[in-house]
């Protein structure tokens, strides 16, 4: 999947091994156990410091919870791609993210409007006294959200999405945050310009798991970024989703 979005002059450290579906394989399984017991001081024991990334957080809460209690874990090496981003976020010492609700929608919208009346959205509200009805924010969040994810927001020259971005720009600098469709565009410039995030200093390698083949663009897009880094071995399941099999 990662593999699919390398160039031949993009600098990422990546490489896949198709495994067979199922559990997590019994290889990583005995890795993730001896990692969580500490260095033994053998030296076949000391095979490098392994971060995972699941696909799920039940997988993940699955997979810590095969771990003895009695072993101490580091969840800072048990990830998510969303957890990871939250990760990336303080290490890259990113405004805090924004949330999004009720109270923010509000803002948005009288934000939005405002600029309506300017006539910053002229083929959807081409008149300075037309009304801006709370609709029309909506549309245009939810189309920005899907856009973020997919990493073609600052390049979509539908209407209104650039008013909508400068909209979003002008609430980040007010409310001091980072909003959350920007988050995967500014983890990846941080991480393309940035030296190696204070959480993965001590990493020697990254295990992603078998993720499904509909993965937002932008989380490919942070995983190449983090391989920079860190490499990153991926585990990939064979067959077609297509058919239903995924990998």
């Amino acid at each position: 999947m990662l593999g699919d979005a390398m160039t031949s002059e993009t600098l990422v450290q990546v490489t896949c091994e198709e495994v067979p579906r199922g559990d997590v394989p019994s290889w990583l399984t005995e890795h993730i156990a001896r990692q969580a017991l500490g260095p033994t001081g053998s030296e076949t024991d000391c095979s490098g410091r392994i971060l995972v990334v699941y696909p799920t957080e039940e997988s993940r809460k699955q997979a810590l919870a095969g771990i003895p209690s009695s072993q101490a874990v580091d969840r800072t090496l048990h990830h998510t791609i969303d957890s990871l981003k939250s990760s990336l976020v303080a290490d890259l010492r990113l405004p805090r993210v924004l949330g999004t609700e009720s109270g923010f929608e509000l803002v948005l919208h009288e934000a939005c409007r405002r600029e309506a009346a300017r006539l910053a959205f002229p083929m959807i509200n081409p008149l300075p006294e037309m009304r801006w009805g709370r609709g029309k924010t909506a549309a245009l969040a939810e189309l920005h959200s899907f856009l973020s994810k997919e990493s073609v927001a600052a390049v979509w020259d539908g209407p209104g999405i650039t008013s909508f971005r400068t909209v979003i720009r002008q609430l980040e600098k007010r409310l001091g945050g980072t909003h959350p469709d920007m988050v995967a565009s500014r983890i990846i410039d941080g991480l393309n310009s940035e030296d190696k995030p204070f959480s993965l200093l001590d990493v020697d390698g990254i295990i992603m798991l078998d993720h499904p083949p509909g993965m937002p663009r932008s989380h490919v897009g942070i995983m190449l970024a983090v391989s920079r880094h860190c490499p990153i071995h991926q585990l990939a399941h064979p067959g077609n989703f297509r058919l239903g099999h995924h990998g």
